[in-house]
């Protein structure tokens, strides 16, 4: 080990970028160098350029039911020696974020677009959070008219409910008009080339390619919220605990089907949510105890098999944070 550090430097960023994330917090122990190296912005350009860069799970904890606290940011931390014990962290570097706010994930950049201080709206503060290095910047004010409209991206291109702006200068501008569906939409998933609505009655799937709006009727048949998600032409959801299913629908056969080898994941659950990557799911799962709540996460690995049935094996479940309140709010997957 007494060698490295005659290494340039050059070479040991190269190291460190092929190795997974999981051993960082291990590696960062062995020099300041390495711990330096582990903080850098150089290190995960190169990471990026070696095409290593993983999904990360992050997502934000309110420690009270009211708006007065506001939410804090955390990231999974998985034990590099252990399927079973993987533990949501603070990033203590990112201050407390306004309770409400709507995010949206842009490869490794999280921006946080409007919330709550102090149960006071402030509808156009924007948060422009480095999912990299744990810092945090205030942008340009967006206009307050589409504060409360912003779903998701496509082609690195930020979508609400009436425009659209490019995200590259990281300021708002460029607002152009698009097809308006309805004033209020209750959830909205995006997969890589189409969104789908849902309003209080109907379902809708917008093209940006095409410019072209089209009415689901098979999403609508069943209850589906923001937490469903896209993996493969399968929208998944495991939108109600008491059924103790995951539920997917088949984007291209426009069809709800059950996820064969997922059952019960734990008990005493009231609130869930679930996340896709590279053919994994997330779900993770809000327990409400007597004396504390839980956070359980299970990933699931989906897949169909020679008949097209979509099979699930969980690779791993287990409690991942609890307290007193920890309340769960916001999940996203972000490139790193």
């Amino acid at each position: 080990m007494s060698s490295i550090p005659s290494l340039p430097v050059d070479i040991i960023i190269d190291c460190i970028a092929r190795v997974p994330r999981r051993y960082y917090p291990t590696l960062s122990l062995v020099s300041k160098l390495f711990r330096s190296i582990i903080a850098s912005h150089q290190l995960y350009v190169t990471r990026s350029l070696l095409d290593r860069t993983e999904c990360c799970l992050f997502v934000t904890i309110a420690q009270s039911e009211d708006y007065d606290g506001g939410e804090r940011l955390y990231t999974l931390l998985r034990k590099s020696n252990s399927t079973n014990h993987h533990c949501l962290v603070p990033i203590t570097s990112v201050p407390v974020i306004p309770t409400g706010g709507i995010y949206v994930a842009v490869d490794s950049k999280i921006f946080v677009i409007g919330g709550y201080n102090n149960e006071n709206l402030s509808p156009t503060n924007t948060l422009l959070i480095d999912s990299r290095v744990h810092t945090a910047q205030h942008l340009p004010s967006m206009p307050s008219e589409m504060a409360s409209s912003v779903f998701n991206i496509i082609d690195k291109k930020i979508y609400i409910r009436e425009c659209e702006s490019g995200t590259e200068s990281e300021t708002w501008f460029s607002w152009r008009p698009a097809m308006k569906v309805c004033k209020w939409v209750c959830s909205s998933v995006v997969t890589p080339d189409k969104i789908y609505f849902k309003t209080s009655k109907n379902c809708f799937v917008y093209d940006p390619d095409e410019d072209k709006w089209e009415k689901d009727d098979i999403l609508n048949s069943k209850m589906w919220s923001a937490d469903e998600c896209v993996i493969e032409g399968i929208q998944s959801c495991y939108y109600l605990p008491s059924l103790e299913m995951l539920f997917a629908y088949d984007t291209k056969q426009r069809v709800w089907k059950g996820v064969k080898g997922v059952g019960r994941l734990t008990d005493d659950v009231f609130s869930v949510r679930t996340m896709s990557y590279g053919g994994k799911v997330f779900v993770l799962l809000q327990k409400q105890l007597q004396e504390k709540n839980e956070i359980w996460c299970a990933e699931i690995k989906l897949e169909r098999d020679k008949e097209g049935v979509v099979c699930g094996n969980v690779e791993w479940c287990c409690c991942v944070l609890e307290g007193q309140w920890p309340l769960l709010k916001n999940c996203l997957l972000v490139k790193i």
